[in-house]
């Protein structure tokens, strides 16, 4: 019997790197799944309250409760065949939370899905100050956000610990840049025959 294994694929960056944009093409393109913070149905309310009460401690252990929960819908996605992306995960977390204060290691948990596919998304920094300009147009940024943005090298440090593979999106459309991360996921979609099932 043919057997799937779905890969795990993670795009993760600074702020208006197009992790967002990007994430939900990249999983159409591999006929894949695109798990969002969803997976948690009281996330919007639970976010609001976290980040209302201005804890730092507080919001960096609820996203990481919030990665746990997406680790495992994953591992039962992938299990099952499917290949599934996710934008931000762990080293998100953790670059965003070392910048603006909190001391944590730069590393998975252990027991977490490891990604097969670790996705940093970048753009040339003035671009991404061009897309931070454009959203603060649209409303003012949070406090969290500025509180890391001063702070950003500390972040792209800790992406760096994490060895994640470098996708460069500058002056490429979010379509171009899906289809060159399609091009990396494909070949860490297995597929196998089962032992003593062959035709």
């Amino acid at each position: 019997m043919d057997v799937t294994r779905g890969a795990f694929v993670t795009l993760d960056g600074l702020s208006a790197s197009g992790k967002s944009t990007v994430a939900p093409l990249v999983a159409a393109f591999v006929n894949g799944v695109h798990l969002t913070d969803s997976v948690l149905s009281t996330f919007p309310r639970m976010r609001a309250e976290v980040d209302a009460a201005g804890i730092l401690p507080a919001r960096f252990h609820w996203w990481m409760m919030a990665n746990h929960i997406k680790s495992e819908t994953a591992r039962a996605l992938i299990e099952s065949g499917r290949t599934v992306v996710v934008d931000s995960y762990f080293p998100r977390t953790i670059a965003t939370h070392r910048a603006m204060g909190h001391d944590c290691a730069p590393e998975y948990p252990g027991g977490v899905l490891i990604p097969h596919v670790p996705i940093l998304l970048e753009v040339d920094e003035g671009v991404r100050q061009e897309r931070l300009r454009r959203r603060a147009e649209l409303g003012a940024p949070s406090s969290w956000h500025r509180r890391e943005e001063p702070n950003v090298a500390e972040s792209s440090r800790v992406y760096r610990a994490f060895g994640l593979l470098r996708v460069d999106g500058t002056d490429r459309r979010p379509e171009e840049v899906a289809r060159g991360i399609a091009d990396i996921v494909r070949p860490h979609v297995s597929h196998r025959i089962e032992e003593g099932n062959s035709p």
